[in-house]
């Protein structure tokens, strides 16, 4: 099995690739998040896989719809909903 990747994606590449890189990122957030759900376990990657999504929707965006992005996906607020069901 892979290892998480701890460096950050290159934000310094084209639109389309940050983009692309942006709907993987956020597949395996939802992959994550089922899994920490079904096995009622909080994994660190998970973490890391918000942090790269804050910084491609940064990267690709910018500005306040990043922001409305991030507030959605800090990990504290993913917790909060978590045990509200």
């Amino acid at each position: 099995m892979d290892k998480c990747n701890p460096k950050a994606p290159d934000l310094n590449q084209q639109t389309e690739i940050l983009i692309e890189l942006l709907s993987i990122e956020r597949e395996r957030l939802k992959t994550a998040v089922k899994i920490e759900k079904e096995r009622n376990i909080v994994f660190p990657e998970t973490t890391i896989i918000i942090r790269d999504i804050q910084k491609l929707t940064e990267a690709v965006y910018g500005g306040e719809e990043a922001q409305a992005e991030q507030k959605k996906l800090l990990p504290s607020e993913i917790m909060r909903k978590r045990h509200e069901r």
